[in-house]
């Protein structure tokens, strides 16, 4: 399931972060064109206000639902860049001789 509540996203961002301003871009494939395949969120924010970055990842995680996402979060001219790239198949898993059930 991919669920991504932009509404809640962008209601974190001015409560917490003095936000003002959204811009959204996604790509979409040709074959999937109700599914994005990843999606940038820029907001501004007030340069006052010291950002916690491991806060703001858990807060984001609240509202960005799903098994397979990758949720990047930069910080670069006064705006923070929410990246979210959304996987369809389940990513594979690499274990150590160690970790075997043998």
């Amino acid at each position: 399931m991919r669920k991504v509540d932009i509404t809640g996203v962008h209601r974190i961002m001015t409560r917490y972060y003095g936000s003002r301003n959204m811009t959204m871009n996604t790509n979409v494939e040709e074959r999937h064109f109700i599914n994005p395949s990843d999606m940038k969120i820029i907001f501004d924010f007030d340069p006052s206000i010291q950002i916690d970055f491991m806060t703001l990842l858990r807060r984001l995680r609240r509202y960005i639902i799903g098994a397979h996402f990758n949720l990047n979060i930069i910080e670069e001219d006064n705006k923070i860049q929410i990246y979210v790239i959304m996987y369809d198949k389940a990513e594979y898993k690499d274990y150590d001789f160690e970790f075997s059930e043998n």
